[in-house]
């Protein structure tokens, strides 16, 4: 369940990944094989990657991630990746229903689909408010690897993600957030 959700009037209310140092996100991940709490935690300097500047995030589970908002898009970066490939994960402009190739890595092709957006999310007795929910898939050689649906709020970033890794189920909950 939900334990927190400390907004502290930041500063990025409007925007779908708050980037303030030292924010942080705690993260209950449920798969096959880890069924744990992590914490994401809004390091104090971004980094340049591919000519663009990037926040920069430690993820206890998945090293150092990068995100970077232009406009109402925000990207990340495949940081397994040579090339380091940029996906765009969001895109706000985007209707219910439409879709976008948020990146190619080699024979993989990252898609997104705006599936909702949701006014008033509810999430174990915690209300969000303007939440997105995007499905991804990643197709390789024409075989889907992973899928499933992401929600990201407003003023806060993902909440809830639910989907299937080369089969597996993966879940990813939102246990607390203490924005800056």
């Amino acid at each position: 369940k939900i334990k927190s959700v400390e907004t502290n009037n930041s500063k990025d209310s409007l925007t779908y990944q708050p980037k303030v140092s030292g924010s942080k996100w705690t993260y209950h991940i449920t798969t096959l094989i880890q069924n744990k709490d992590y914490n994401v935690t809004r390091m104090d300097y971004d980094s340049t990657i591919n000519g663009k500047l990037y926040n920069v995030f430690n993820d206890e589970i998945n090293g150092m991630s990068f995100t970077h908002q232009d406009g109402n898009k925000y990207y990340t970066v495949l940081t397994a990746a040579a090339n380091k490939t940029e996906l765009m994960i969001i895109d706000e402009s985007k209707n219910v229903g439409e879709s976008w190739v948020g990146g190619v890595n080699g024979n993989d092709t990252y898609t997104y689909t705006m599936k909702e957006k949701i006014p008033v999310y509810t999430l174990d007795g915690f209300t969000f408010k303007n939440v997105l929910k995007i499905y991804q898939e990643r197709k390789s050689n024409g075989n889907v690897t992973l899928e499933g649906d992401t929600y990201y709020a407003q003023g806060v970033g993902q909440v809830n993600s639910e989907g299937t890794i080369s089969g597996f189920s993966v879940k990813v909950k939102l246990i607390s957030v203490d924005l800056k």
